[in-house]
C-alpha cells in the first residue's frame, strides 16, 4: 500500500478543517442525523460507498471525531451498528466502508481508503486530530496498516488481528480485542504480551465467543477508552463527570467478579484492574485498583488459574506449528484423527479454558484450509484442492466457504451436479454473495446448468 496515497486522504482532512465549506452544508441537508445511512457513495468514484452515522448532535459547523471501520467482507453495516449507541452519547461520527475487503490487492485496498478519506472530508465536518481506524479480522489488519503508515490516527480498535510490531513505538493508542474460542486469540494476546514488554501502552479485551465481531458492550468499552485517552493526552478537556462514571461503573464490575470468586472470574477483575491503573493514572485516584491488584497477586487459586492458561498457551502455539508443518505433509485420515480429538476436547471441556483453547485450534486449522484451497483453486491444481476441501469440510462443516470451495473444486473436475449440490449447501450455511457465484471464472462452467442461474438470483 503505498504510504504517500494514505498520508494525501489525512492531509486533505487536516486542510479541510479550516474552512466550512458549501458541499458539507448541502450534504447535511440530504443526510439525516441519528440514523444509519447504509450506502454513501463516493463522488469521485461512484463504484465505492461507505455506511454513516452522524449524531443526533451533528452541526455542520462544529467538528467531530470520526472512527473508520472496516469489515472483512465489506459490510460497512455491521460495525456502525454496533457503534452506533456509544457514538451517539459520546458524539462520534462512525464510517464504515462497504468496499475493503479480505482478498484484494494492496492497490486496490489503497484506493478504497483514500478515496473513503477523501470523499469523507468533502462531505463531513471531522476533527483532524481526532481520527481513529477500527476492523475485525483482515479489517483490523487494514485498520492497523492506516494507522500505522498515515501518522494521523490517535488510536485503533483491532478485533481479531493486529500488526507485524517493530523497534519503533506506536504514535497512537492501541486497543486488541479478541473472543476467548478466537483462532486469532493467541496472535492477540502475545502482542499484548510484547507491547507489555516494551511498556508501550496498550489493552487487551476478552469476550466469550468465536472469530466476530466482539458484541455492542465490548465496543463501547472500546470507544469509552479512546475518549479516556483523548483525556490524557490533551486532545480533549478533563471530564471529571465522565471519569467519575467509568471508575464507578469498573468498580461496581470488580466488585461483582470477586464476589463470584471463580477463578475465570478472579482473572477479569485483575485484568480490569491493572487495566484501570494504566488508564486512569492522571486523570484520578488510582489507589482502589492498585490495592485489588496487590490483593489478587496474592490469590493462590488466581494464580494457579494464570499459570494453567499460559502453559495452555505455549501448547496451543506449539500444536500451530505443528499443524502449520502438516498441512500437505500428512494425509487427510492423520487429519481426521487430530481433528476427532479436538473436538471431543472441546466438548468434554466445555466452557473451560481448555475447551476453549480446543476450538481455537479447531478455527487455526480451518482459517489455514480457506488460504490454500483457495491457493490451490487459483493454481488450478485439482490434487492440492481436494487434499484441502477434504480437511476444510472435516474441521468447518458449516462454513459457508469450505462448500463454495469445493463446489469450484468439483466445476472443475467434471463434476457438476455435485458443484450445484455444494452450491446449495454453501447457501444455506450462509453464503451470500451470489454475484460472487455467477462471475467466478471457478464456476464458468456452470453456467449451463439447470439450476445455476436460480441459486444466482436469490
Amino acid at each position: 500500500m503505498n504510504r504517500s496515497l494514505v498520508l494525501l486522504g489525512f492531509l486533505l482532512i487536516i486542510n479541510s478543517c479550516k474552512h466550512v465549506e458549501n458541499p458539507k452544508e448541502q450534504f447535511v441537508k440530504w443526510a439525516q442525523r441519528g440514523v444509519i445511512i447504509d450506502k454513501v457513495v463516493c463522488k469521485s468514484e461512484p463504484n465505492q460507498s461507505y455506511c454513516l452515522y452522524l449524531p443526533t448532535s451533528y452541526d455542520v459547523n462544529k467538528s467531530y471525531p470520526v472512527i473508520y471501520a472496516f469489515d472483512p467482507h465489506g459490510n460497512g453495516h455491521i460495525p456502525v451498528a454496533l457503534m452506533k449507541s456509544c457514538a451517539e452519547k459520546l458524539g462520534y461520527i462512525i464510517v464504515g466502508s462497504n468496499n475493503s475487503r479480505n482478498g484484494l490487492g494492496l492497490d486496490e485496498i489503497n484506493s478504497i481508503v483514500n478515496n473513503l478519506l477523501i470523499d469523507t472530508q468533502q462531505k463531513i465536518s471531522i476533527e483532524s486530530n481526532r481520527i481513529y481506524t477500527a476492523g475485525f479480522s483482515g479489517g483490523a489488519r487494514v485498520a492497523c496498516f492506516v494507522a500505522q503508515n498515515a501518522g494521523k490516527v490517535k488510536g485503533v480498535i483491532a478485533c481479531s488481528a493486529g500488526f507485524q510490531p517493530d523497534s519503533k513505538p506506536l504514535t497512537f493508542r492501541f486497543i486488541g480485542v479478541a473472543g476467548t474460542q478466537d483462532m486469532n486469540y493467541l496472535e492477540m494476546k502475545q502482542l499484548s504480551d510484547y507491547l507489555e514488554s516494551i511498556h508501550q501502552s496498550h489493552q487487551f479485551l476478552v469476550f466469550k465467543g468465536k472469530h466476530q465481531w466482539p458484541p455492542e458492550s465490548i465496543i463501547s468499552e472500546s470507544i469509552n477508552m479512546l475518549e479516556l485517552y483523548a483525556m490524557k493526552d490533551s486532545l480533549i478537556p478533563l471530564n471529571k463527570n465522565y471519569v467519575s462514571d467509568f471508575v464507578i461503573n469498573s468498580n461496581n464490575r470488580v466488585s461483582d467478579l470477586m464476589r463470584a470468586a471463580y477463578p475465570d472470574s478472579l482473572a477479569i477483575a485483575f485484568m480490569l484492574s491493572e487495566r484501570n491503573i494504566q488508564i486512569l493514572d492522571g486523570l484520578t485516584d488510582i489507589t482502589s485498583a492498585k490495592l485489588t491488584v496487590e490483593k489478587l497477586k496474592q490469590n493462590t487459586e488466581l494464580q494457579k488459574y494464570l499459570k494453567d492458561q499460559m502453559s495452555l498457551e505455549n501448547y496451543e502455539s506449539q500444536k500451530q506449528s505443528e499443524f502449520a508443518s502438516s498441512f500437505g505433509a500428512k494425509s487427510s485420515g492423520w487429519w481426521k484423527d487430530e481433528i476427532k480429538l479436538l473436538n471431543d476436547d472441546s466438548k468434554s471441556s466445555s466452557g473451560s479454558i481448555k475447551g476453549d483453547m480446543s476450538k481455537r485450534l479447531l478455527g487455526y486449522i480451518s482459517l489455514s484450509c480457506y488460504g490454500y484451497v483457495n491457493r490451490a483453486l487459483n493454481l488450478q491444481d485439482w490434487k492440492a484442492a481436494d487434499y484441502f476441501t477434504s480437511i476444510y469440510r472435516q474441521v468447518d462443516p458449516e462454513n459457508p466457504d469450505s462448500w463454495y470451495a469445493l463446489a469450484c473444486l468439483q466445476a472443475n473436475t467434471s463434476k457438476s451436479k455435485e458443484a450445484i449440490e455444494s452450491l446449495k449447501n454453501a447457501i444455506k450455511c450462509g453464503f451470500s454473495d451470489f454475484s460472487k457465484i455467477y462471475n467466478d471464472p471457478l464456476l464458468k462452467t456452470l453456467h449451463n446448468v439447470h439450476d445455476f442461474n436460480s441459486l444466482t438470483k436469490k
